[in-house]
């Protein structure tokens, strides 16, 4: 997860009609979030939908709210429900900075920690792990949550090797092809955010990993 933005200019179909997933709101959520979950941070093909930050069992009055608009893919969607509205606000809230996120290869699963103490980060916390790991004390993952990983670790193991191969042989080119995979339309910039403080990349990436700010 990362630090998201949305645009000042209301899609019309929400003060036009009664929906709150008009074409007009998917295309510009589209574009605010450069086609990505804002949970997960994978692409979006097709299988996507409009997700309500604050559920729309627990606050009606906001199913057609902008601000509490966004796009998920429709796993992060499911698991969401109405169990997590109270996380970090990500329009607000420098999420990657916030929480920290990777993953752990001998233990095979992923770590979401934070050191702000407040219910909203904590909550984000429980949602990742829950997402990533499965439920119950052993984390025992379904098909589905399995997949979701196995993704997430690949992408991870795929920008560690291009950051090993910078790490032996700092090139320019090396470097363009690490920095190139810190574009904003990238997939799981906050895993790669971690990764980058951890090989203690920070001052040469600086500018590459501040997004939406």
């Amino acid at each position: 997860m990362i630090k998201e933005k949305k645009s000042s200019n209301v899609p019309a179909s929400l003060s036009t009609t009664k929906q709150y997933n008009g074409e007009d709101v998917y295309a510009q959520l589209k574009q605010d979030q450069y086609e990505k979950c804002y949970i997960c941070e994978r692409k979006l093909v097709t299988d996507y939908e409009v997700e309500h930050f604050k559920s729309e069992h627990n606050h009606p009055k906001l199913v057609q709210e902008w601000t509490n608009l966004f796009l998920a893919c429709r796993y992060c969607n499911g698991k969401k429900s109405d169990s997590f509205d109270d996380n970090v606000y990500p329009l607000t809230t420098d999420v990657e900075e916030e929480i920290s996120q990777r993953i752990d290869f001998g233990q095979n699963k992923a770590i979401f920690t934070t050191s702000v103490a407040d219910v909203q980060h904590d909550n984000t916390v429980r949602m990742l792990n829950l997402f990533y790991n499965g439920k119950g004390k052993k984390r025992l993952r379904d098909h589905r949550e399995e997949s979701f990983f196995n993704y997430a670790k690949q992408k991870v193991i795929g920008f560690m090797k291009i950051v090993n191969d910078y790490l032996v042989n700092p090139t320019e080119s090396n470097k363009n092809i690490v920095a190139e995979e810190l574009d904003i339309d990238k997939e799981l910039l906050g895993f790669k955010y971690w990764i980058i403080r951890d090989y203690n990349l920070n001052e040469i990436f600086k500018n590459h990993i501040i997004w939406n700010k």
